[in-house]
């Protein structure tokens, strides 16, 4: 008989073994090199040099070339020290440590970690206690045969009981760690903030930046319309100009004037946002942006790397990782549910019948097992679970997918506007001569005002354009950033109030 149990349990033992499994989740395929290239041509370009100070581009390796085997390329770096702005770091961390939603979310992964559904410890399983219920009873019995006595006493029981659960087949382990898995999806919600937060404060930096160009631009546009309009009425004083050419001037410098607040308007609400972010009382004055910045040229290229390398690089992905996990977990913690759970128990109380008795001491120490030859709701869990696991593999590869096109965007949106912008340069550069040319020969009465009309007109949208182009080149290459991910954000998450 003793051999028959023994032999049993060793079964059980070993088919627990073999249901509770590592988790080993593996990556998704991804291509070897991200693929940038707009329309096919014979050879790749080569690099032009860029006019004050250069619009350089991530490069990624050529296609069709087999890669060369090579280092996963890991973002543990902070990008926006590349644009060499003191200030602008000192925003991003104080944001970091003070932006009030971000610090919510940092403090729900804690909260999430100490779920009390959650084993942890080796605490978890252990009740110590009044485990047994303690009471006081008053008896009245009839005791045979017959005719039957009468019998009336009191009982009073009380005991202290101890109990723990034995993890034998790992069902305590597998709950921890899908629990604390929860709680670490939320540690990459709570990274994937950071990293949007460090690229809106640098998106919103630049944006005021730009706001105040575009102020100095238009306020030097003026002075320039200005000058003209004296100069336009002067030859009208002298009949060498007709009304209209003056009208036109005079419209044309009403544009521009009514611009003036409107950029003013954008450049206060820039500044509200961006106190916000910060965690301040939301301000429309300009104080945070240090006066004496301008839009930087844009920094060297980062390494991109090869698409395997988003799978540690970037939030989405550690978080797509860890779905998968959660539900390996969930389905060790299912297997092992199906198995016996171990107890062991012990109490230690006292017992008094009638006031005359005297007291009786009883202590139990022993082994539960109970074991759940059925559970329906386990049986419907069991089916339903590799189902969820398939949809995340599926969701899996989908954020991936999701991750590269996100890099490969970005890389040609960067390339198209450093393009658009060095030819906007060059157009600003022959705008001003033709407008200096336009305003020579109709000083000297060679030409109407249509064409010095037509070239001022020109060269204010062109240096507009071309301001605003340079803003979006900067923006672009923060979405770079931005699609590379970092491992940086981490250290933001562990900052506890």
């Amino acid at each position: 008989m003793r051999l028959r149990f023994t032999l049993a349990l060793l079964a059980t033992l070993c088919s627990g073994c073999e249901l509770i499994r590592p988790v080993v989740v593996e990556p998704p395929l991804a291509p070897s090199s991200y693929s940038t290239a707009v329309e096919l041509r014979p050879e790749p370009p080569q690099p032009s040099s860029a006019p004050e100070g250069g619009v350089p581009s991530p490069q990624p390796p050529k296609e069709g070339v087999p890669a060369q085997p090579a280092e996963p390329v890991t973002q543990d770096a902070v990008w926006w020290t590349a644009f060499a702005d003191p200030a602008l770091d000192t925003a991003i961390q104080e944001c970091f440590g003070d932006n009030l939603a971000l610090r919510d979310a940092r403090e729900l992964i804690y909260e999430n970690q100490l779920d009390p559904a959650v084993p942890q410890g080796w605490w978890y399983p252990l009740q110590v206690g009044i485990l047994n219920p303690a009471g006081l009873s008053h008896v009245v019995a009839n005791v045979p045969p017959a005719p039957p006595t009468r019998t009336e006493y009191s009982v009073a029981t009380v005991g202290v009981g101890v109990a723990y659960q034995v993890d034998l087949f790992g069902a305590l382990d597998a709950q921890r760690r899908a629990g604390l898995n929860f709680a670490e999806q939320q540690r990459q919600l709570t990274e994937a903030r950071v990293q949007d937060l460090a690229v809106r404060i640098t998106q919103i930096w630049f944006d005021i930046l730009e706001a105040r160009a575009l102020r100095d631009l238009t306020l030097r546009q003026i002075d320039y319309n200005k000058e003209l309009l004296r100069l336009i009425r002067v030859r009208f004083d002298q009949h060498l100009t007709p009304r209209l050419v003056v009208l036109q001037q005079e419209q044309l410098l009403l544009n521009l004037e009514s611009q003036v607040p409107l950029i003013a308007t954008r450049n206060a609400l820039l500044n509200s946002e961006l106190k916000a972010l910060l965690g301040r009382v939301p301000s429309p004055a300009d104080d945070v942006v240090p006066l004496d910045r301008q839009l930087p040229d844009l920094p060297p290229p980062p390494e991109l790397g090869t698409p395997g390398d988003l799978n540690g690089n970037t939030p989405e992905m550690r978080l797509a990782e860890l779905r998968v996990a959660e539900v390996e977990h969930r389905i060790n913690a299912n297997l092992a549910s199906w198995l016996p759970t171990i107890q062991l128990v012990g109490n230690v109380g006292v017992s008094k019948y009638g006031l005359k008795e005297p007291v009786l001491g009883d202590s139990v120490a022993g082994v539960n097992l109970t074991w759940a030859l059925f559970d329906g709701r386990r049986v419907t869990e069991y089916m339903r679970l590799p189902i969820q696991l398939q949809r995340r593999h599926v969701q899996y590869q989908l954020a991936l997918n999701t991750a590269i096109g996100r890099v490969q965007d970005a890389v040609v949106q960067e390339e198209n506007e450093a393009t658009s912008l060095r030819s906007l340069r060059a157009q600003v550069q022959l705008g001003r001569q033709l407008l200096d040319e336009a305003r020579r020969i109709f000083e000297q009465g060679q030409s109407d005002y249509l064409t010095v009309l037509t070239a001022l007109t020109n060269l204010v949208g062109l240096e507009r354009a071309s301001l605003q182009a340079q803003r979006l080149l900067l923006n672009h290459r923060v979405e770079v950033y931005r699609s590379l991910g970092g491992t940086w954000s981490r250290d933001v998450t562990l900052e506890r109030e």
